[in-house]
């Protein structure tokens, strides 16, 4: 039998007798509400993250030299099709596991006219588009998840250090459940974000990351089940990078911070 959060039955009616108009509010009072929240961004940071690292893979591009195995074998854009009417390369659908990976391409020079391929002398600007879906399963928690991102790199002409990235995106969880503390919690979870200047040293490697910038997650959670089941809240999670493997997230008055190997939140900040 599933359940959101225990409490005493009169604590519950307080809190559902009293803060009924609350359900919508960014205040709403639900204990580790918070940090679940935190650990879906942690999940959707670590993958956003190793997004904007892959691009070393586009030297692999058809033209510009022989097909490289790369981590994302067939979404390396070596193994996509340039599509003359979108102006993108399109990757054949890939499965990961429990996911199915759908991603394209694009890329302009500096005058902003699109290329067919990567050129590392001339390409100055990158976009790449990705959904994923499927069962994901992380630290204490999985659900159903639906992810798209479209994301831009700039910067990228001639010799160069960094790339700035910025974009947004969508996340949906279905049954999101969580159960670090002992009992179960579960919720539906819809966010839209945005990438905000995020700076990425070049060139990529394992222990490479963004430098500086932000990730901004706005999310709508309806609890499933337990006493606030069909009720919603809201909340912003804020994500800061800062060169290292570890990011902060801030969500709501609270602050984790996140492993960006591992993709799991750590304990909240004192």
């Amino acid at each position: 039998m599933k359940t959101v959060i225990r409490c005493a039955a009169l604590t519950c009616a307080v809190i559902l007798g009293a803060c009924s108009g609350e359900s919508t509010g960014a205040n709403a009072t639900t204990p580790l509400l918070n940090g679940d929240v935190a650990t879906l961004v942690a999940d959707n940071t670590g993958e956003d993250v190793d997004i904007m690292r892959e691009p070393v893979f586009f030297v692999t591009m058809p033209l510009s030299g022989p097909e490289v195995a790369a981590g994302n074998g067939d979404l390396a854009p070596a193994n996509c099709t340039f599509n003359a009417g979108s102006g993108r390369l399109e990757c054949p659908t890939a499965t990961r596991g429990d996911l199915t990976v759908t991603r394209s391409y694009a890329f302009w020079d500096a005058g902003n006219v699109v290329q067919n391929h990567y050129d590392a002398a001339l390409t100055a600007k990158a976009n790449v588009q990705t959904h994923v879906s499927g069962e994901r399963t992380g630290e204490h928690w999985s659900g159903e998840i639906d992810r798209t991102r479209d994301m831009t790199a700039t910067g990228l002409a001639g010799d160069e250090t960094t790339r700035t990235w910025n974009g947004s995106g969508t996340s949906a969880v279905t049954r999101s459940r969580h159960n670090d503390s002992g009992d179960e919690r579960s919720y539906d979870i819809n966010c839209t974000l945005t990438v905000s200047n995020v700076v990425v040293p070049v060139p990529h490697g394992d222990e490479h990351y963004p430098l500086s910038g932000s990730i901004t997650h706005q999310c709508t959670i309806t609890f499933d089940g337990g006493p606030k089941d069909g009720q919603t809240v809201t909340r912003t999670a804020t994500v800061t990078f800062n060169g290292t493997a570890t990011a902060s997230v801030t969500v709501g008055d609270k602050t984790f911070d996140i492993d960006l190997k591992t993709r799991h939140r750590g304990p909240q900040h004192p």
